[in-house]
């Protein structure tokens, strides 16, 4: 166990026992009747305010909505088992912004301050320092080429079957793994939608924005799905983790790999603490800095997959002080625990349209299609992983819902439901580079499923 572990697996997972009506009281830290009426407060003030920018009253604002959605969504009986929480935190603000009851000016605020401060950056820059820095030498080497393998694997897989089906239920092969499978396992709307409606218009005629709008609503509604699964399988790991050998890696993805002492616990001094915390704050920083360059310099590759490559290669070659590592761990640690709420709500404010969620619903079988794609990534990746000495459950969520989710952060979101934030660097590899496979795999596709 790592002090990058949030809260809610502050426990050996044996020792866990979710309970049906036990909740926490306090939210971020403060009493519960402290914290909302204090949340009510600014979020008033800020909805009585004329529309502006600022990072202060935008934080006020998402850790507010993400505070209390989060602790509402984990008070359930039986909704938090599937990650009540961050469901709430991606879905209660989208439906507030298309009902019409989210201020202009609460919408124009985390919009403007989403965009402009690259919140999203900061944060994944952040769990990605942190948690590849931060790990243990021997888990990067042994997992970070094996994962690939599930990964290629559940591609072929889901295309596949998804195809069969497809052509069986009469939709045809090419609609159903170019307009569903496709798009849940491309890795998000930017890197994956996007370009996936560009190959099909090239190679069908018509309008790439007019495809996107059929591939869009798929993405979505597979990423809620992705964040119910990892709820699912982190509940089954409590339960049933002894059912076969390395079913359950409690956060550790390769076997034979133990996590080294947490390093919050072994800090006594808060001034200590600060210093190491600020240390990682500016490590985090600057490695992102240099993989926006080089994401710049070669466009063909995402930042965050350079700064995947860096921090690895930096890990395996470069002798730190173990000081540094601590640094980058305990600011995880910060990230993790007081933005992920904040970053779920502002995505869902921006980024979730209802329209789209609700147009996928409506069809059954399109969303019977992406259920299943979900499930068979699950599944496969879980298996394969198994195969080649990864833990189930965490090869599970690294290769199959790290593909099937919303990019980036519908990592982060998967990450929480499973409380397992530590894997954050496989999941991008999965979303980043297993969604360039599947691009690839569409491309020399097109010509004869279109």
């Amino acid at each position: 166990m790592t002090s990058r572990d949030v809260k809610e697996d502050s426990a050996p997972a044996e020792q866990v026992e979710e309970s049906a009506t036990s909740f926490d009281r306090t939210i971020m830290g403060l009493p519960v009747l402290a914290f909302i009426p204090m949340a009510i407060i600014a979020l008033v003030a800020v909805s009585l305010t004329s529309e502006r920018t600022g990072m202060t009253a935008a934080f006020a604002v998402v850790i507010s909505l993400g505070g209390i959605l989060m602790w509402v969504g984990n008070s359930i009986p039986y909704f938090k088992v599937i990650g009540g929480g961050v469901i709430l935190c991606i879905l209660v603000p989208a439906i507030f912004k298309y009902v019409g009851v989210m201020p202009g000016s609460i919408e124009g605020l985390v919009a403007s301050f989403y965009d402009t401060s690259g919140f999203g950056e900061f944060v994944v820059a952040a769990l990605i320092t942190g948690s590849i820095l931060g790990m243990p030498r021997s888990l990067l080497i042994k997992a970070g080429a094996r994962i690939l393998i599930p990964i290629i694997v559940t591609i072929a897989v889901c295309f596949t079957v998804i195809g069969l089906i497809g052509q069986v239920t009469g939709v045809g092969a090419g609609y159903a793994i170019f307009f569903v499978a496709g798009p849940v396992l491309g890795g998000g709307v930017a890197a994956g939608a996007i370009p996936i409606s560009e190959i099909i218009a090239q190679n069908s005629g018509g309008s790439a924005a007019e495809y996107l709008t059929s591939l869009v609503p798929a993405v979505a509604v597979a990423n809620i799905i992705c964040i119910i699964v990892a709820a699912v399988l982190n509940n089954a790991g409590k339960r049933h983790g002894h059912r076969f050998k390395a079913f359950n890696g409690k956060g550790v993805l390769a076997q034979g790999v133990r996590l080294p002492e947490a390093t919050a616990e072994k800090l006594q001094s808060p001034t200590a603490a600060v210093k190491l915390a600020a240390m990682g704050f500016f490590i985090a920083g600057a490695l992102f800095t240099v993989s926006n360059l080089l994401s710049d310099l070669f466009p063909v590759l995402h930042a965050y997959v350079f700064l995947i490559v860096i921090c690895a290669l930096a890990k395996i070659f470069v002798p730190m002080p173990q000081y540094v590592e601590e640094s980058v761990d305990l600011w995880y640690v910060f990230v993790a625990n007081a933005m992920i709420p904040a970053i779920l709500v502002a995505i869902s404010v921006i980024a979730i349209n209802i329209d789209e969620v609700l147009s996928l619903v409506s069809d059954p079988g399109y969303m019977a299609m992406t259920l299943l794609t979900v499930v068979i990534a699950a599944l496969v990746a879980g298996f394969v992983g198994w195969l080649v000495k990864l833990y189930w459950i965490e090869s599970a969520i690294s290769a199959g819902l790290g593909l099937a989710d919303f990019g980036s952060s519908g990592d982060l979101a998967v990450l929480q439901a499973s409380q397992r934030l530590n894997l954050l660097p496989f999941l991008s590899i999965s979303s980043r580079i297993g969604g360039g496979l599947v691009l690839v795999a569409l491309s020399a596709l097109a010509p004869y499923l279109l």
